[in-house]
């Protein structure tokens, strides 16, 4: 389970090193990586995830760009795969069948993250951007969230 964080890491580590002017995003992500693997019950997945969400957010771009796309079910297989490996022993044998679960509602959250970018895909944007607008988008977020919590 620790290997799987370490692979689900790996994506995020090397967009942040692609849309950076240096390696310091690639090395603050291999440190939190690595602390997220031997240690995946503490803070370090939290700050692994808040780490690459903020540079991505606050990176040049367009807020949609394929690099946030892939980025979204990667931090969210990093958080997956932390929360199993915190609870299961190291030298425990996971059983496929045991993954069923988290694996269908990993499915279920990329779907309705997804939806919910296409439709800001549509959403305007610019200096003019009305309330309304983004109302409807937090609406819209709010109302799959609540379903997505009864799944």
């Amino acid at each position: 389970m620790r290997l799987a964080i370490v692979l689900a890491a790996l994506p995020v580590a090397l967009i942040l090193h692609r849309e950076a002017d240096s390696i310091g995003p690639l090395v603050i992500v291999a440190a939190l990586t690595a602390v997220t693997a031997v240690m995946p019950g503490s803070a370090g997945p939290a700050l692994l995830i808040g780490y690459a969400a903020f540079a991505m957010a606050f990176g040049d771009g367009h807020p949609l760009r394929l690099g946030v796309l892939i980025m979204i079910p990667a931090l969210h297989l990093v958080h997956l795969t932390s929360a199993l490996a915190a609870v299961v022993p190291v030298k425990t044998k996971i059983e496929a069948a045991s993954l069923k679960a988290p694996a269908r509602r990993f499915a279920i959250v990329q779907a309705i993250s997804f939806a919910v970018a296409g439709f800001a895909a549509f959403v305007p944007s610019g200096p003019d951007i009305g309330l309304v607008e983004l109302l409807g988008l937090g609406a819209l977020t709010a109302v799959i969230m609540v379903f997505a919590l009864r799944i």
